[in-house]
């Protein structure tokens, strides 16, 4: 592989004023505190007009999602959340208005065990659950029949983006453009970026809170003391993994979701990866070096982040700017 090049196209440059320029300050900033409530308070009227609905997946999986409709559209975007978080956070809430606004239909996604959703499955959520999306998306456009369908995925959501654009050539729904933000491309790099100080301990946390969730609505799991032991990801992970996924180790498991370079190269429709070269937990140095389809385009920032992308002090994302004129493409 070559040194990376950022792919040079006629997009706007994205440079956040000098407070905002930190990446663990974008990061931080981005998701708690004022931006959420601000976000919040923004999609307020959108949440309410939102309408639950359990997609029905292979092995009876069931996943939640929340659908946004709009009159006289031919257009369906499909958001995917990041690894913890939800249909709610906030950098999906942010975009669900910037598209909305342009006319879109919307849909939330929630993964398995993410949101308000551990009660829907007795098995646990791991990344390699592809199926659980393909089959959702299956019978999200049966529901809900629309002319173009656009997907977008953010961290580990990009990630499930990625495999579910290649997968679509398997199985029965469509995606006509996808767009990555910030994607896991190497699983277990991104683990040993974040197994580092706050960031081990917000993943540790959430990732227990929600395991002992699901032992709230399926008491036969019994591994309360086990996660007590437990204090650091590589800790979750070697607990985790062997016991309730079907990798016997951490190294077959990220394996099975690392998205190498002659993965990506079956990528069926236009695809773009939005990145920044500071982002402390995707690290840049993991994306493709050269373009390796015509269907695949790669956007570099400067500053940017983690999936965060804070153009101003209103807390607004420039992502919200550049999912909205990708996705004016489809339709």
């Amino acid at each position: 592989m070559t040194d990376l090049s950022p792919l040079k196209t006629a997009v706007e440059p994205f440079l956040p004023p000098r407070g905002l320029r930190n990446p663990h300050v974008q990061n931080i900033v981005s998701s708690v505190g004022l931006r959420k409530w601000l976000v919040k308070q923004r999609t307020q009227s959108l949440l309410s007009q939102s309408q639950e609905i359990i997609l029905q997946g292979p092995d009876s999986a069931r996943l939640q999602g929340f659908y946004l409709p709009q009159k006289n559209t031919d257009s369906l975007v499909i958001l995917l959340h990041g690894w913890e978080g939800s249909s709610d956070s906030a950098y999906i809430l942010s975009a669900t208005q910037a598209l909305f606004d342009q006319g879109h239909a919307i849909f939330r996604l929630n993964f398995r065990d993410h949101g308000d959703s551990h009660h829907l499955n007795q098995e646990l959520f791991n990344s390699t659950r592809l199926s659980d999306i393909t089959g959702a998306l299956t019978d999200l456009q049966q529901q809900l029949p629309h002319t173009h369908y656009s997907l977008a995925g953010f961290s580990l959501g990009g990630n499930f983006a990625l495999r579910t654009t290649m997968a679509q050539t398997n199985n029965a729904y469509r995606i006509d453009r996808a767009v990555a933000v910030c994607p896991v491309i190497c699983p277990s790099d991104t683990m040993e970026a974040l197994s580092k100080g706050f960031y081990e301990r917000y993943f540790v946390k959430k990732w227990k809170q929600s395991l002992l969730k699901k032992t709230t609505h399926f008491p036969e799991y019994t591994y309360q003391n086990q996660l007590k032991l437990v204090k650091t990801l590589k800790d979750m992970n070697e607990f985790f993994i062997p016991g309730y996924t079907p990798y016997s180790d951490t190294s077959s498991y990220f394996d099975a979701y690392h998205l190498r370079e002659n993965r990506l190269k079956e990528l069926p429709v236009p695809t773009t990866i939005i990145t920044s070269e500071d982002d402390p937990i995707v690290r840049v140095k993991m994306l493709p070096r050269q373009p390796l389809t015509d269907n695949l385009s790669l956007e570099v920032t400067r500053y940017g982040s983690h999936c965060a992308f804070l153009k101003n002090f209103k807390m607004q994302s420039w992502i919200d700017d550049r999912l909205v004129d990708l996705f004016s493409r489809t339709r």
